[in-house]
C-alpha cells in the first residue's frame, strides 16, 4: 500500500511579496508568520531578505556596523544592487518558475527609500533595479511613526544607532515610502499589535492567492 503523497500548492504563476517599511515595523516577524501558515496550509513558499547572506550581502552588513558615512551612497547603492542581481537570478525567479509565493524581507523599494534619503535620484533607483529585477506582485508597506522607531530598535538591539535608525535620516525614508504610489501597495498601520497586523496582511493576501476560508 502506498503512502499518502503530500501535495505542494503552487500556482500558474509565482507570486513575489514584498514586505516593506522603516526600521522598526515589525517586518521580520511578519514575514516569518506569514511564511509559516501558508506553507502549513499547503503552499511552496520561499522566505529571503535583503541584504541576503551572500559576499555581497555581508558586506552591507559589514558597512552597517562599521557606519555608512564612511562610504558614498553611490557606492552603498552599487552593493545592494549587486547583491540583488544575484538573490534575483539565484532565488527569486527560479522559485516564481515553478509557481511558488516568495516573500521577501525588503527588497527595492527599500532601495529608493533608503539611498533615495541619502541623495541619489529615487528615480534612477527604481529605473536601474527594475532592468534586473521584477516588481512585486504585492508591497505590503508596514506604516510606523519615526518616533515610534527608537524604543522599538533599542528594546531588540545592543548596538548604538547607526545611520539607518537616525530620526531625521529617517522621516526622509519615511516620506519616499509614503511618496511611492505603485498600484500593487497596500499600507497596513504597524502601531496594531502583531495580530491585528496580521489580521491585515492576510485579508490583503487571500484575492492575490485566490484562497478560500482565512488563514489563522
Amino acid at each position: 500500500m502506498k503512502g499518502h503523497r503530500h501535495v505542494v500548492r503552487r500556482l500558474k504563476k509565482g507570486r513575489l511579496i514584498a514586505v516593506e517599511g522603516i526600521d522598526g515595523a515589525g517586518k521580520t516577524t511578519q514575514c516569518e508568520r506569514l511564511a509559516r501558515v501558508l506553507r502549513e496550509r499547503g503552499w511552496d513558499v520561499v522566505r529571503l531578505r535583503e541584504p541576503t547572506e551572500g559576499s555581497y550581502g555581508r558586506r552591507i552588513r559589514e558597512l552597517a556596523r562599521s557606519g555608512r558615512e564612511n562610504v558614498s551612497v553611490r557606492e552603498e547603492f552599487d552593493l545592494f544592487l549587486k547583491d540583488r542581481e544575484e538573490n534575483v537570478r539565484m532565488n527569486v525567479r527560479p522559485a516564481l518558475r515553478r509557481g511558488a509565493v516568495v516573500i521577501l524581507d525588503r527588497y527595492y523599494y527599500s532601495s529608493i527609500a533608503y539611498q533615495g534619503a541619502r541623495g541619489l535620484d529615487p528615480d534612477f533607483i527604481r529605473r536601474e533595479n527594475e532592468k534586473i529585477a521584477p516588481p512585486a506582485d504585492l508591497i505590503i508597506h508596514l506604516t510606523l511613526p519615526v518616533e515610534w522607531v527608537g524604543r522599538r530598535v533599542e528594546g531588540t538591539r545592543n548596538q548604538a544607532r547607526d545611520l539607518f535608525e537616525k530620526e531625521d535620516y529617517l522621516r526622509r525614508v519615511k516620506d519616499l515610502f509614503d511618496q511611492m504610489q505603485d498600484p500593487q501597495i497596500v499600507r497596513i498601520d504597524a502601531t496594531a499589535d502583531e495580530d491585528a497586523v496580521f489580521q491585515g496582511i492576510q485579508n490583503t493576501l487571500e484575492p492575490l492567492l485566490e484562497m478560500k476560508g482565512k488563514m489563522r
